[in-house]
This record gives C-alpha cells, sequence and structure tokens, in this order.
C-alpha cells in the first residue's frame, strides 16, 4: 500500500499534471481539436508526431512551421503516453543538468563567466545524451527508483496520463461551451 501512495506522489501526480498543462495548453490553442472523446484525443496526439509521406515536402514544412516550438519537441518524442513521459523526462533531465552545472561554477554569474565554445559543445553533447535517456525513459527512471513492484509505478504513471488528458478536455470543454459541460 506504501508503493503504491509513493508511486502515486512521485509519478502519477508529476505526469498528470504535466499531461494536463501540456494538453490543455495544445486544446486551448487549437493545435488539438478532439474535446468529446479522450480515446480520439489519443489518436489526434499519436498523429501529430507521424509525417504524410503522400503530401509534398512544401506542405509538410508549412504544416510544421504552424506547430509551437513546444508542440514540436513534443512530437519528437512520439506523441501519446510514451511522448509524454519522454518529454517529461528530458525536461526533468535537463533541469537537474542546468542546476548541476550552475552549481559547479559556483552560481550564475561565475557560470555566465566561463560560457566558451568548449563548454557550449560539452553542453550540447550533454543535450544528445539526455535526449537518448529521454527516449529510453523506462530504463531511466527504473535505474533511479529502488522498487520491486515497477507495474505499479508503471501504472500509476498512466493512470496520471489518463486523468491529466480528461481533465485539460472537460477544462476546456467547459470554457468553450458551457452548456454543453454542464448537460454531462
Amino acid at each position: 500500500m506504501i508503493e503504491f501512495f509513493r508511486a502515486l506522489f512521485l509519478v502519477g501526480l508529476p505526469i498528470g499534471v504535466f499531461t494536463l498543462l501540456l494538453v490543455w495548453w495544445a486544446l486551448r490553442r487549437g493545435h488539438l481539436t478532439e474535446l468529446a472523446d479522450t480515446r480520439a484525443l489519443q489518436r489526434e496526439i499519436k498523429t501529430m508526431s507521424k509525417t504524410d509521406k503522400k503530401k509534398s515536402k512544401a506542405v509538410r514544412k508549412e504544416e510544421a512551421a504552424k506547430l509551437h516550438p513546444l508542440q514540436k519537441k513534443w512530437a519528437k518524442f512520439g506523441g501519446g503516453f510514451y511522448g509524454i513521459v519522454a518529454f517529461f523526462t528530458y525536461i526533468v533531465i535537463e533541469m537537474m543538468d542546468i542546476f548541476t552545472t550552475i552549481a559547479n561554477f559556483g552560481g550564475l554569474i561565475d557560470f555566465l563567466s566561463h560560457l566558451n565554445f568548449d563548454l557550449i559543445i560539452r553542453m550540447l553533447i550533454e543535450a544528445l545524451t539526455n535526449f537518448i535517456s529521454a527516449m529510453v525513459w523506462p530504463v531511466y527512471w527504473m535505474g533511479r527508483i529502488d522498487t520491486q513492484q515497477v507495474w505499479v509505478w508503471f501504472l500509476m504513471a498512466y493512470a496520471g496520463y489518463w486523468a491529466g488528458l480528461k481533465v485539460a478536455q472537460s477544462l476546456v470543454l467547459k470554457v468553450s461551451d458551457p452548456a454543453r459541460s454542464d448537460n454531462k
């Protein structure tokens, strides 16, 4: 039972809040449109990262230009549950690296004063390594969570993702069509 609550607070809630914010933002900006059916929204998110090979290169480029940089990054991770957790993992790893790097220099001012070409190259290589770690997020997180019940952690992560989708849809639906959301 303790493992359940530990997974809920350390994985379920963060993934749920991250999903809620990301999907709510995409729905409000019109990047995603499915408000009524959660499974249809999941399909829409998954197709966000796929390119239609039948379209001309110019059309694909034009469609990509319409995406917000945040949505482009999300799409690089594949969309859906896996993509959201990979994107979340990438942000966590990057933030930890940034704070560690700045702390190792003794603060932001010292970090900025030591900024040079060599450091920038190392940071870019580290960002690529972090991207790879995020893409294989199950391995990354299983190496950091001491548990014998991995399935509980995956279940909580998916439950957080699902709850985040549902809440984002209902919030946008309530704002866009108050009469329709009251009849539910």
